[in-house]
């Protein structure tokens, strides 16, 4: 084990330093990556502070086309608040996030817009325990499909 790691690490600093000395940056394995970053950079503030938020780390992602929607199915604790962030890499993405219980009901949130108009946010405190439904979208007025990533935390 201890080789095949040592291997893995000599490998990856080779390839880094490939990369350097071309002047570019690594390639990112997993564009949604990136996009995950967006996201975790705007609920900095939230991760902060007396009532902080506790970042899961789970997270969800893909690829969606401009006025379709995505359902993320998650098990939600009532006496917790949670938050989401959905973020896209298209400044002028426009993403939507809502959250519905398990009977397709909306659930009254707080939502937050940040700088561009490429990440949102949602806060929610369930009632009752039980499954909910994150919906994620696009505003139609964007023209290319586009990658997403959806994060939480919870207090």
């Amino acid at each position: 084990m201890r080789v095949s790691l040592f291997a893995l690490i000599l490998v990856s600093g080779i390839t880094f330093t490939t990369a350097q000395e071309k002047d570019e940056l690594p390639a990112l394995d997993n564009p949604h990556n990136y996009i995950k970053l967006l996201a975790q950079d705007a609920a900095l503030p939230a991760l902060q502070g007396e009532e902080k938020f506790i970042l899961r780390e789970s997270w969800w992602s893909g690829r969606m086309e401009p006025g379709k929607a995505k359902l993320i199915q998650v098990q939600l604790f009532r006496r917790n608040a949670y938050q989401f962030w959905l973020a896209v890499p298209n400044r002028n993405g426009e993403p939507i996030i809502n959250v519905y219980d398990s009977e397709g009901n909306l659930i009254p949130s707080e939502s937050l817009n940040f700088e561009g108009t490429n990440i949102v946010s949602t806060m929610i405190q369930p009632e009752i325990t039980g499954v909910y439904y994150i919906r994620v979208s696009l505003k139609t007025t964007i023209e290319s499909p586009q990658d997403w990533a959806v994060i939480y935390a919870y207090r």
